[in-house]
């Protein structure tokens, strides 16, 4: 009787899609001692058969329903971050993972490394982490931080589509007007967008979680210059982002690997920074709009 109270109470929500303000309005204990995922995924999909429509409903239920937390370095199950109703970015898609494949569609995990605001207490962490524990921990520090999210296989189209259930967005356009648009970006949770300010490197991951193809270019080069129809490419400025961004690819993949110590980079990290904010500047002034 349990489980069918609570699948009851998803369908409700899950009526509407998510919008930006109504995270954290939505919260509901779920008796997940007595939860079938299967039903559990179900329930928010409906009657629906589209395998796409199938990843927006689970996607925008789980990004209204749940709230972003702090890492605390705590591996939780799929139930326990259920039973929490939240987690941070990868116990957020570990979840969404768990219910897209309950529907029967194909994914696969995302890391990225993004800007982020100059923090010195975080590089601090960071450091500290390092010493302790390996390089592995260097993907976040005094100007960077790591992100995790997913990628499912639309095979309409017959390519992946991001989803990323913290900033509550689907599909390579919404995607790329979330983390690299010059504009205001409307997401789920403006304050997480907000300091995401530009990822610049993405790989899809392995079943160990490691690092596998090479998503960087797709994404931060010519997904990046697409949204802007081309015409990035014609400032100065895109030679340096785009030579920026290969330079950090291939240590910032060692660094998810523990090879090598991202914190090394700084210079290259706060050079690429810099870079953005160059290249959001120059296409204003050419193009005197924001988006």
């Amino acid at each position: 009787m349990r489980t069918v109270i609570c699948i009851v109470l998803v369908v409700t929500a899950a009526c509407c899609y998510a919008q930006p303000e109504q995270r954290n309005k939505q919260l509901q204990k779920i008796d997940t001692l007595h939860l079938n995922l299967k039903m559990f995924a179900d329930s928010i999909t409906g009657h629906e058969r589209d395998e796409y429509e199938k990843a927006r409903k689970l996607l925008y239920w789980l990004s209204s329903n749940f709230e972003w937390k702090a890492t605390d370095y705590k591996t939780r199950t799929v139930n326990e971050i259920i039973a929490r109703n939240g987690g941070n970015c990868f116990e957020l898609a570990k979840v969404y993972m768990a219910l897209i494949k309950e529907a029967g569609i194909t994914h696969r995990g995302v890391a990225e490394i993004n800007i982020h605001p100059y923090t010195p207490r975080r590089q601090a962490s960071a450091a500290e982490l390092v010493k302790q524990k390996g390089n592995s921990f260097s993907v976040f520090g005094l100007q960077h931080n790591d992100h995790r999210w997913v990628e499912i296989y639309d095979k309409k189209n017959n390519l992946w589509q991001p989803a990323d259930p913290s900033m509550g967005v689907i599909g390579l356009n919404d995607w790329l007007k979330a983390r690299v648009w010059f504009g205001e970006r409307k997401t789920i949770d403006t304050a997480i967008t907000n300091s995401m300010i530009v990822p610049f490197v993405i790989f899809s991951t392995d079943a160990k979680r490691a690092p596998d193809e090479n998503r960087t270019a797709y994404y931060l080069i010519e997904g990046f210059n697409n949204l802007y129809q081309g015409k990035l490419e014609t400032l100065p400025e895109w030679k340096e982002w785009v030579n920026a961004v290969n330079a950090l690819t291939g240590p910032a993949k060692n660094a998810f690997t523990g090879k090598e110590n991202l914190h090394d980079h700084q210079a290259s990290i706060s050079k690429l920074a810099d870079t953005y904010q160059q290249l959001k500047s120059a296409y204003n002034r050419k193009y005197g709009q924001r988006g």
